[in-house]
């Protein structure tokens, strides 16, 4: 049976995703944003914008209560400015609960978050692991490196990309055999040296810090029908649709060899979709992984 399910935030990576997905299921579809596309690209007339700032609180409560048979929360605070990115996802967050709390809506409820917030092999959440995020970053592969310098051009942020380039000269460098190399690892070391303090500073974690609070906005929570989305750690854009996904609880996905999995978007808004069609996951924190690495990353 068709759903009518609205999306917060339709606009983003992940949530045009999971319009498109909506979409291609047969659903009606509500964007809801400051500024949503009043329309798709297809003009599907299945898809509809509401325009709603998440900081007027009785305008987000009654879009809530707009009897949706779910809704998807895939707000973002912009990302331009880093020493504010921590407290947009906390407010933003914190005022996504409260008017999810005062409304009537009672179906599937599901909030993507960030990988941060979940747990490794020890029983720690990675946003508290020694050298977070830093040595995660040392342990991708160059594709990875590379599908976030593209995304980073892509987004016009000059700066990211000038870190991620410098990062992956530098790791590589170190990390090659070559004699030609070794002339140059003094200066690879310096680099990473003066790169290392803004990734383990706040500003540097400020996305990934906030959405652990967002996290813990929920836990207690009863009240309310809610699932928590922490995607995997190799999370890459505009990839390809394969429809396989694996679920975890609470824990990082990993292989057999303890390396980190990935997902394309679009197989993570697949599973986004199954959950609002079928609610199984209800008041839990999950992750999903999928193949990676088919088209261009």
């Amino acid at each position: 049976m068709p759903l009518r399910v609205a999306v917060i935030g339709p606009k983003g990576q992940c949530g045009s995703c999971v319009v498109e997905e909506l979409l291609s299921r047969g659903h009606t579809v509500v964007g809801i944003s400051r500024k949503p596309p009043a329309q798709l690209h297809d003009k599907n007339e299945r898809y509809s914008g509401l325009a709603v700032d998440i900081y007027d609180h009785q305008g987000l409560v009654d879009a809530m209560s707009d009897n949706f048979d779910g809704i998807v929360s895939a707000f973002s605070p912009p990302l331009n400015d880093l020493n504010t990115v921590y407290h947009g996802v906390v407010e933003g967050q914190m005022r996504i609960k409260n008017a999810l709390l005062e409304s009537t809506h009672s179906g599937p409820f599901i909030i993507v978050g960030g990988a941060g917030s979940l747990f490794n092999e020890d029983g720690v959440q990675l946003v508290d692991e020694k050298d977070f995020p830093f040595q995660h970053w040392y342990d991708w592969p160059d594709q990875h490196l590379f599908y976030m310098k593209e995304r980073a051009i892509a987004h016009g942020s000059r700066f990211i990309v000038i870190v991620v380039s410098l990062f992956r000269w530098s790791r590589n460098t170190i990390e090659s055999k070559s004699l030609f190399s070794k002339p140059l690892k003094p200066i690879a070391w310096l680099i990473l040296s003066r790169l290392k303090p803004f990734f383990l500073s706040g500003p540097g974690k400020s996305l990934i810090e906030g959405c652990r609070v967002a996290l813990s906005f929920y836990t207690g929570v009863t009240e309310k029908p809610w699932s928590f989305l922490s995607p995997p750690w190799l999370l890459r854009d505009q990839g390809v649709r394969t429809g396989q996904y694996s679920l975890t609880l609470d824990k990082i996905p990993i292989d057999d060899k303890g390396n980190a999995l990935g997902i394309y978007n679009e197989d993570m808004a697949v599973a986004i979709v199954d959950e609002v069609e079928n609610n199984r996951l209800n008041h839990k924190h999950w992750s999903c992984s999928g193949p990676i690495g088919l088209g261009k990353w």
